[in-house]
């Protein structure tokens, strides 16, 4: 998932970031997690609920699919979710079922509302009494769950039926907009002026960030109120149904593939170092995760770099440069880019289409396709682009000089690249071909530059090959996540997932869990465990500054104890720390006590939590 990265709401390191304030209380609780406990799961699901408790977890997102309720045509059986429910209301937790996907002799299910009406109405009437809460579909701006090419206006369409069918039940019932995959501001727009904020009663959205950490959410809550408040619908809640990291393994090209390419580029990487770019002073969160992933464990040394020593930059201390890891990069900066491997460096690409959206300076992400794949000696090419070329590759396999190197496990891209872009003395080594019975090229390659550029490129266009990020980081990044959306006035906050899967060590989609498969916790769960033990229900809604790079949050519990949580987003930083009156408790993320600060402090991406000052104030040093 790509998304405009340009903060609006953290600008200068030097400017204070204006405090999110909010007198209101977190009346119900917020905390919820998502677990497939309707499908897989539906067996341990009171060992999983038990496990929740624990953390004063009381919401669990999970679908009531269509077909599995209906699994033949007029064949209706609800043996599974009678059993989920009862199960829940033994053990006190909230279900929000998903309302979603179709069937066979239904599809795509908004145009065939009738089909689909009766199936919400024979589901909702069945459990209204016991489920409140209603979401219409999952991520319904990604083709892969709407099953067809989305469009705000079908979805309006779908979920003013639904919405129609469920008041129809009972009026009372909250309907939630589907949980969109970010925060897709033209899709959601479209469905606003196609009348959608009439049918539904709190906004959804699934704002992952796999570029960088938390705190890019600020300007996408932002950005939603925004348009929310342009269509007159400020007054409507905001949840967020999906958010969340994966700890899978770094990837096998990150771990198999690159050091295979860099060997042929003449790199050694235990023996060179590595710049990744990271400015979020800029809103630019650049390549900075894969640090963090340990994805270029691979060399010697791996340091973050701002975008403005970028055109400085020395090929010879970083022979290796990863801009960014995502399909966007800002545009002022790209001739630095280009005289980077002018000069001779080399530019890892590591997903996507390179430079597909321009970030201009004042926020907006302008798609520009192949723009500048000339100047840059490098070349793509789609089913969209030219003809001939297959919507999707049927295998793949090492190029020609990686025959033995390593293994392909084969995950399609659908994007390939291409040699029609080369000048005199360039060579196009493909390290991944891919293609069907007709058609053959890449999905990674090396652009081996000899000409006016004398540097390499390494692109892969496969996507999703970096969003890990080691157990420890996600412990840190899940109780900043819910400050943060919380202080920006977000009702509840649904982690994705509660248990992993494991099926692979390396695959994205079994690991997101807070648990292991087995029940037991990652540092996330305790981190989520201290978060809801500090920040109960009836608290005051966290307010939240930033000064430099760091960020300060406070709220005050029900029975008035001030708690005071300070970290950073990326690196540490220095700070002077001010506290007021006396701290009870200094504990970390993870609930573990620590030293009571003095006035000089270094700030970490790790919260540390001050528990009964009266007052906390940060100045950067």
């Amino acid at each position: 998932m790509k998304y405009p990265i340009f903060l609006t709401i953290a600008l200068a390191a030097a400017v204070q970031m204006p405090a999110l304030e909010a007198a209101d209380k977190i009346e119900h609780n917020p905390y919820g997690v998502c677990a497939h406990v309707s499908r897989g799961e539906l067996e341990i699901a009171p060992q999983e609920f038990k496990r929740m408790h624990e953390a004063d977890i009381t919401w669990v997102r999970t679908d009531f699919d269509w077909r599995g309720v209906e699994t033949k045509q007029g064949s209706w059986n609800f043996d599974r979710l009678d059993k989920l429910i009862s199960i829940a209301k033994q053990d006190k937790i909230n279900i929000l079922p998903i309302l979603d996907y179709d069937v066979l002799w239904a599809r795509p299910a908004w145009n065939h509302l009738n089909a689909w009406g009766e199936y919400v109405r024979r589901i909702v009437s069945r459990y209204a009494k016991d489920l409140r809460c209603w979401e219409v579909w999952n991520e319904q701006n990604s083709g892969g769950f709407w099953r067809d090419t989305p469009s705000g206006k079908n979805y309006t369409t779908l979920l003013k039926h639904s919405y129609e069918e469920i008041k129809k039940i009972d009026p009372t019932l909250t309907v939630l907009y589907g949980g969109t995959a970010g925060v897709p501001l033209a899709f959601i727009e479209d469905s606003f002026k196609a009348g959608a904020g009439n049918y539904f009663d709190a906004m959804n959205i699934h704002p992952y960030n796999w570029q960088g950490t938390p705190e890019l959410m600020l300007d996408q809550i932002h950005d939603l109120k925004t348009l929310m408040k342009k269509y007159k619908l400020e007054d409507k809640p905001i949840w967020i149904t999906e958010v969340g990291w994966s700890t899978a393994k770094p990837n096998t090209f990150f771990r198999e593939v690159l050091p295979a390419a860099f060997e042929r580029a003449g790199i050694d990487p235990g023996k060179s170092a590595a710049a990744v770019i990271s400015d979020l002073e800029k809103g630019f969160a650049g390549a900075a995760i894969l640090k963090q992933s340990g994805n270029l464990a691979m060399f010697r040394q791996v340091d973050e770099i701002t975008l403005e020593e970028l055109p400085n930059l020395s090929v010879k201390r970083y022979p290796v440069l990863v801009p960014s890891i995502g399909e966007e990069f800002p545009v002022k900066y790209l001739p630095a880019l280009l005289n980077y491997v002018k000069r001779g460096g080399t530019l890892l690409l590591p997903s996507g289409l390179p430079f597909y959206y321009e970030l201009q300076p004042d926020g907006r992400k302008v798609q520009v396709n192949d723009k500048h794949m000339k100047e840059f000696h490098i070349g793509w090419e789609a089913w969209w682009t030219r003809d001939g070329v297959p919507k999707q590759e049927t295998w793949q396999k090492p190029g020609p000089e990686f025959a033995n190197a390593f293994k392909v496990y084969f995950k399609p891209a659908s994007r390939f690249l291409h040699d029609r872009n080369l000048r005199e003395g360039d060579e196009f080594i493909p390290i991944i071909a891919a293609g069907t019975d007709n058609y053959q090229s890449a999905v990674a390659a090396l652009y081996k530059l000899n000409s006016d550029l004398k540097g390499n490129i390494i692109i892969c266009t496969r996507m999703s090959t970096y969003e890990t990020v080691p157990e420890e980081r996600q412990a840190e990044m899940l109780p900043r996540t819910y400050l943060i959306a919380l202080a920006s006035g977000v009702e509840r906050i649904f982690w994705y997932n509660f248990r992993s899967g494991e099926w692979e060590p390396d695959e994205r989609e079994a690991h997101f869990g807070i648990v292991r498969k087995n029940l037991d916790p990652k540092p996330s769960f305790r981190a989520y465990q201290t978060l809801s033990r500090l920040c109960p229900t009836g608290s005051s809604r966290p307010s939240l500054e930033k000064k430099g790079s760091a960020y300060l949050a406070n709220w005050t519990q029900p029975d008035g104890t001030k708690v005071w949580a300070i970290w950073s987003a990326m690196k540490a930083c220095e700070v002077e720390l001010n506290v007021r009156g006396e701290v009870a408790e200094a504990l970390n993320h993870l609930g573990e006590k620590q030293p009571h600060p003095g006035k000089e402090y270094t700030v970490t991406p790790a919260i540390l939590y001050l528990v009964g000052p009266e007052s906390v104030s940060i100045s950067s040093r």
